[in-house]
C-alpha cells in the first residue's frame, strides 16, 4: 500500500482499508483484461453530458406520438390482449426516466443531502475534504437500486418490441432502449462524480464518464440479438397454425423454444402459437437482465474510480498502474477497461 507522503494528513482507518480494497480491485481488473469499444465506436457517442439531459424525454416524445394509434388499435382487437397495456405503460416509464435523469445531473442534490445531515458544504471542491467514508455514504445501496429499476425498464421495453412493426416494432424499441440506457448510464455516472466531488465537465473526469457509456453499448450487444429475433419470430408466427421447415430454420430461438416445451411435455406436440408465447418472456428477461446488469455496474464501476481518484489526489498517492494508463491513453487508441 502506497505510504502518504510528509506533510499530509493522515488517512483515516476507513480510508486505509478502502485503499487497500481499491488497489486490489484495480489490480484484479489490470488482469482481467477487458477492451473497451474500438475508437471510431467511442467517438461516436458524442458528448455524452450535453446530451444526457434530454435524451430521455426525446424517447418519451416518440413513444407517445405512437400512443393514440397503439389505443386505436387495441380497441378494435388489433393487439394481443396481453400486450395492450404495454406501450401505455412505457410512455409513464420514460417519464418517470427523464425526472431521474434531471436529478441525478443536478449537483445541488448531493450538496443537499450532506447539508441535510449538518455539514456546511456549498461546493463540491468541499467535499474532497471531508472524510471518504461520509462520501461513500451519499452512493450506498445506488447500485441495487439501479439494478432494481434497469430490470423493469428493460422488461418493459423488450414487451414492447412485441407490437407490431407499423404501430412500434422491435426497432422503434431497441432504438428507445439504447438510448435511454445511453442517457441513465451517463446520469449515474455523473452523479458518482459529483458525489466524490468532481465536476464532470471536466476532462479527465468527463472520460470516465463516456467510458461508462461506452461500456453500456457493448454490454447490450447480446440483449439486441435476442429481442430482435424475438421479435422477428412473434410476428412471422402470428395466426400460423402449423410449423414448417423453413419457419424453424429462419426462426431458430421460437424453434429451441418448442424443443422445450416438447421436451417438458413428454413429447407432445407443441402448437406454433404456445411456442410464438414465449417470445415476449424472452425479450423481457433479455432486456431486464442486461439492463440491471449494466446500470448496477456502472454505480460500482464509477464508485470505484470516484473513491480513488479523490484519495490519490488527496493525500498525494500515486494511482494504481492499470488507472494511470487508462486516463494517459489517447482517445484514438483501444483501451484496457477500468
Amino acid at each position: 500500500m502506497n505510504e502518504v507522503p510528509p506533510g499530509r494528513a493522515a488517512m483515516s482507518a476507513y480510508e486505509q482499508k478502502r485503499w487497500g480494497e481499491l488497489q486490489a480491485h484495480w489490480e484484479k481488473k489490470a488482469k482481467g483484461g477487458r477492451r473497451m469499444l474500438p475508437a471510431p465506436a467511442k467517438k461516436a457517442l458524442g458528448a455524452t453530458i450535453d446530451v444526457g439531459r434530454d435524451a430521455v424525454s426525446k424517447a418519451t416524445r416518440a413513444a407517445l406520438d405512437h400512443t393514440p394509434e397503439s389505443v386505436k388499435k387495441a380497441a378494435t382487437g388489433t393487439f394481443d390482449a396481453v400486450l395492450v397495456p404495454t406501450l401505455r405503460n412505457v410512455v409513464t416509464l420514460l417519464e418517470l426516466l427523464n425526472e431521474w435523469v434531471v436529478e441525478l445531473t443536478d449537483p445541488e442534490s448531493v450538496l443537499a443531502y450532506h447539508r441535510e445531515r449538518g455539514r456546511n458544504i456549498s461546493s463540491l471542491e468541499e467535499l474532497r475534504e471531508l472524510d471518504l467514508r461520509l462520501l461513500d455514504e451519499c452512493t450506498n445501496g445506488m447500485a441495487l437500486r439501479w439494478q432494481t429499476i434497469g430490470a423493469g425498464e428493460g422488461a418493459a421495453l423488450g414487451s414492447l418490441a412485441m407490437i407490431p412493426v407499423p404501430v412500434v416494432g422491435s426497432a422503434v424499441a431497441i432504438g428507445l432502449d439504447l438510448v435511454v440506457m445511453q442517457a441513465l448510464t451517463a446520469a449515474i455516472a455523473t452523479r458518482v462524480c459529483y458525489a466524490y466531488g468532481y465536476d464532470p465537465s471536466d476532462p479527465g473526469i468527463r472520460n470516465m464518464v463516456d467510458r461508462m457509456v461506452a461500456r453500456s453499448y457493448r454490454d447490450q450487444a447480446v440483449k439486441v440479438r435476442s429481442v430482435r429475433q424475438a421479435s422477428s419470430a412473434f410476428d412471422a408466427a402470428k395466426g400460423r397454425v402449423n410449423w414448417s421447415k423453413k419457419l424453424r430454420e429462419d426462426h431458430r430461438l421460437m424453434a429451441a423454444v418448442e424443443k422445450l416445451l416438447k421436451s417438458a411435455g413428454g413429447g407432445k406436440r407443441v402448437p406454433v402459437k404456445n411456442a410464438r408465447m414465449g417470445m415476449p418472456l424472452i425479450s423481457a428477461i433479455a432486456g431486464a437482465a442486461t439492463n440491471s446488469y449494466v446500470l448496477g455496474d456502472t454505480v460500482t464501476q464509477a464508485r470505484h474510480y470516484g473513491a480513488t481518484v479523490l484519495l490519490a489526489d488527496k493525500y498525494g498517492l500515486a494511482l494504481p498502474d492499470s488507472l494511470r494508463r487508462n486516463m494517459a491513453e489517447d482517445d484514438g487508441e483501444d483501451e484496457t477497461q477500468a
